[in-house]
């Protein structure tokens, strides 16, 4: 059974799991600084060929290992160099006061990224939390992109068919919040458009109660629970899954 996890932060995951096991899926990894992204590269290239890089600034901490105007710089080089398979993750964050005192930086950081993702033609990962009235307002750049992967969609039903219905290639993808009961995700999950869904560890973070981490393991359980959501047997549900998975990430024969 092959499993496809649309979002996941595989260096983090190896520091917490301490082992170098992989389940047997198909993953896209994303990165947020320099450092991060060569130990990332250099991994994948000696213990899997199936999970794919990715890189962004990420609306929390876009300056991460370097300035703002550096990590812009080096995600433009590996777009030239053809070294990743997405922009991400990248996007909006005002779920906390501090996250909101961040936000120029933020817009600036979103900017550049969604600039270099119309530019180089590649799929776009968004992170967004208390921010789709701004994603909205980028509905025309957005729908001139190859694909969006809403990581972690926290919206609802209607949220996301209006944003299917200003053209958008858009991908709603899923993880733990299922398990959790997460109404909005539940409803999503359920109503939107099967080749419309994605499913998601992002390991090692959204943790479940009692969890001081997300193990790459745990796509097994949210596929398991997403069957039951759509009264789909578990091979079907790959089977879907793994089409839009390559649908959404276009290009990967490249890799």
């Amino acid at each position: 059974m092959i499993f496809c996890d649309a979002h996941l932060h595989i260096i983090q995951c190896f520091n917490y799991e301490k082992n170098k096991a992989l389940t047997n899926t198909f993953s896209v990894s994303c990165a947020h600084s320099k450092s991060e992204f060569l130990e990332m590269e250099a991994l994948l290239s000696s213990v899997s060929k199936n999970i794919f890089p990715a890189f962004g600034l990420h609306p929390q901490k876009p300056d991460f290992g370097a300035s703002l105007e550096e990590n812009a710089a080096f995600l433009k080089c590996l777009l030239e160099e053809k070294r990743i398979c997405a922009v991400g993750e990248t996007g909006f964050d005002l779920f906390s006061p501090e996250f909101k005192l961040n936000f120029e930086k933020q817009k600036k950081a979103w900017g550049i990224c969604l600039d270099l993702a119309l530019k180089y033609k590649v799929p776009l990962v968004l992170h967004d939390r208390k921010a789709l009235d701004i994603l909205f307002s980028y509905a025309k750049e957005l729908a001139s992109l190859p694909a969006v992967v809403f990581h972690s969609f926290a919206f609802g039903v209607k949220e996301a068919e209006s944003l299917l219905s200003h053209k958008i290639n858009g991908y709603f993808s899923f993880g733990n919040a299922l398990i959790k009961g997460n109404k909005k995700s539940l409803a999503c999950f359920e109503k939107l458009p099967l080749d419309r869904l994605l499913l998601e560890t992002d390991a090692p973070y959204q943790t479940l109660r009692g969890q001081t981490f997300t193990p790459v393991s745990q796509i097994e359980a949210i596929y398991k629970r997403a069957g039951e959501i759509r009264n789909l047997p578990l091979d079907a549900l790959c089977g879907a899954m793994k089409e839009n998975f390559f649908a959404a990430y276009k290009g990967l024969q490249n890799f």
